[in-house]
């Protein structure tokens, strides 16, 4: 009986010694900690258009839906550009030490979600320019931060917001857009 009442409170000890206290918690904390704080980004670009003739197709309702929606597509391509990269061919023929041929080829192949439409304007010479912006979340930058280069678009996309991002930001209720995201 005796040897119970030590056994017993001897294998509690040695049970409680080797159990964590709470190390792994704290260290968790510390880590979540050290890592920065990263804040939203909003990446604003512009996309231009144009009528074929100024002067004669600005009282043309479909060429100007036309130039509007050709700003709206280079802004996309901007937007797409800024946030994922552009992936640049090239190729040059020498012959003799002498430029014979140089042509350079963009491709851009991307997914944009999230963004919006802050205004489109049409300048006196037949412009048409449309601004967006996308705001980067800071889960997105953080990914963007791990990944290689050209696994970004696959392993990072981009979230849609959370909430209205307007708030704070350009106030964007004078857009007359149908493609708008409130």
């Amino acid at each position: 009986m005796a040897i119970r009442w030590i056994t017993v409170p001897f294998l509690a000890f040695i049970l409680a010694a080797c159990a964590p206290v709470g190390g792994h918690r704290d260290s968790e904390k510390s880590k979540a900690q050290s890592e920065p704080r990263l804040e939203p980004i909003t990446v604003r670009v512009s996309g231009f258009g144009t009528y074929e003739d100024a002067s004669k197709d600005r009282l043309n309702t479909r060429k100007r839906l036309m130039a509007r929606r050709a700003s709206q597509m280079d802004a996309y391509r901007n937007l797409a550009e800024r946030v994922y990269g552009t992936v640049v061919y090239g190729s040059s023929t020498v012959n003799d030490f002498v430029l014979r041929n140089d042509s350079f080829r963009t491709y851009v192949d991307s997914y944009i979600r999230g963004a919006k439409m802050v205004a489109v304007n049409e300048h006196s010479d037949g412009v048409v320019e449309t601004v967006m912006e996308l705001k980067l979340e800071p889960r997105f930058r953080a990914c963007v931060s791990k990944v290689d280069a050209d696994q970004v678009q696959d392993l990072c996309p981009i979230p849609m917001p959370r909430y209205n991002d307007s708030v704070g930001d350009v106030q964007s209720k004078n857009v007359d857009s149908l493609y708008y995201l409130d």
